[in-house]
């Protein structure tokens, strides 16, 4: 649970709820969001510590988004595993 107040996907209007629905549509193949979003109580994601500012919320989701899945050197699966290393490393949940 964050200490960030977020407005969660069912819970948001307006530019809010249209962005929560571009990032849906754009993630909508990735295994990983299906997995996520199956459980009773998602964690929260990165892009969504920024839900009271649409904004800047799609702007940090683009960026996370071209970083791991970009084109890059480095795999996507070499990608994730660093994810996952640091976010192990920093017991992170996400």
């Amino acid at each position: 649970m964050p200490w960030i107040k977020i407005i969660r996907p069912e819970e948001a209007e307006g530019e809010l709820k249209e962005v929560y629905r571009k990032l849906a549509a754009q993630r909508a193949g990735e295994a990983i969001n299906q997995a996520r979003e199956a459980t009773a109580s998602p964690p929260a994601t990165p892009p969504m510590l920024h839900s009271l500012n649409p904004k800047a919320m799609w702007h940090t989701a683009e960026l996370m988004w071209e970083i791991m899945r970009g084109e890059s050197r480095l795999s996507t699966a070499q990608r994730e595993m660093i994810a996952t290393v640091t976010s192990a490393t920093l017991n992170c949940r996400f």
